[in-house]
């Protein structure tokens, strides 16, 4: 099976059945769009940072690194995103196992640690959080870790670099193509990337599926809300995202 579809396996098997809604498309106002080398090609006014629709969660102990079910309190709820079903959606927390760190020869090679981060190895803690929407744009799966100490900060440099490396693999007869750039949409923190992922099968003239997810650190948490689908690749929302970053700036005080 290939790195890609085992990404997104552990909620299929644990979360239940997920829908993917389309995902690529137009840069969304606001953001900066930036190629791997740090080039800027497009800007625009940013848009005014919507308000929670949910209370925020109160601040956790100064230092305190967020475990699993305090995780589970900080993920996005209810009436937060269109996105999210009315019971809460699906959230699982990740085993041990499913967490522990890559090793050194993963971590250098730039498309295995890719994808080995995406999937929070290497985590304090760590939940997935499945969405039920038909919303184009709507984010349909998300994941949400903890770090100790300065090892968010760590893992979020690794990634740039795998992303970096990684520029195209193949996986099961498909060509995955990656692109990333920084995000700078304001309320959006420093460390927020935009990364889109086209799947195209050998002979295709067109992608088979596109994945576009945002992934960004907050203090000691790495949230990562995706969406995939075929067409009319609208790219995943913004909105979820930066409540999801209200949550996590509340909870830690930032």
């Amino acid at each position: 099976m290939s790195e890609y579809r085992l990404l997104f396996s552990a909620s299929l098997v644990t979360a239940g059945c997920l829908l993917l809604s389309a995902c690529a498309g137009t840069p969304a106002p606001g953001s900066a769009d930036r190629s791997a080398d740090g080039t800027r090609t497009s800007a625009a006014p940013a848009p005014s940072k919507p308000a929670p629709t949910a209370a925020l969660p109160a601040p956790g102990a100064a230092g305190g690194v967020p475990d699993t079910a305090r995780l589970m309190e900080l993920a996005l709820q209810p009436g937060e995103t269109a996105g999210v079903a009315e019971d809460g959606g699906s959230i699982y927390s990740l085993t041990a196992g499913e967490v522990r760190p890559l090793p050194p020869a993963d971590l250098s090679v730039p498309c295995t640690a890719m994808w080995g981060l995406l999937r929070q190895r290497g985590a304090h803690a760590a939940i997935s959080q499945t969405f039920d929407s038909e919303e184009p744009g709507s984010p349909t799966v998300g994941g949400l870790a903890s770090y100790a100490g300065t090892d968010a900060a760590t893992v979020f440099g690794r990634l740039r670099t795998a992303l970096a490396g990684c520029p195209s693999v193949e996986e099961d007869g498909r060509t995955v193509t990656i692109r990333y750039e920084d995000l700078d949409t304001a309320g959006f923190p420093e460390d927020t990337l935009r990364i889109r992922m086209t799947m195209t099968d050998a002979g295709s003239t067109g992608p088979a599926e596109v994945i576009d997810r945002i992934v960004a650190r907050v203090g000691v948490c790495i949230t990562d809300l995706s969406a995939a689908g075929v067409e009319p690749y609208p790219r995943v929302s913004e909105t979820p995202v930066l409540r999801q970053v209200d949550r996590l700036r509340a909870a830690q005080g930032l």
